[in-house]
């Protein structure tokens, strides 16, 4: 398996794992929203000042993780959306 197809499927892990989240504790998914957003911004910008030429993403060991962090917002952020607003129909 490629290191691409592996950063893939710990992305899809992080996003089910948001979505499941999300549709179990749609409340306390929305309140660890921010801090997460925050941290994940703070990551990305760590890590677009520590690129350089010859250094890739790949070559930067915690870039996955912040990716799967990343996705799991996205995924918590989604089901926990709707089925709050599901809830208040």
């Amino acid at each position: 398996m490629s290191a691409k197809t592996r950063r893939r499927l710990l992305q899809l892990l992080g996003f089910i794992i948001g979505l499941l989240f999300g549709w179990y504790r749609p409340i306390q998914v929305q309140s660890m929203l921010p801090l997460l957003g925050i941290g994940v911004g703070v990551g990305y910008f760590i890590l677009s000042r520590s690129l350089d030429k010859e250094r890739k993403l790949a070559d930067i060991p915690w870039f996955t993780p912040l990716q799967m962090v990343m996705y799991f917002i996205i995924g918590g952020a989604l089901t926990s959306s709707l089925t709050i607003a599901l809830e208040y129909l």
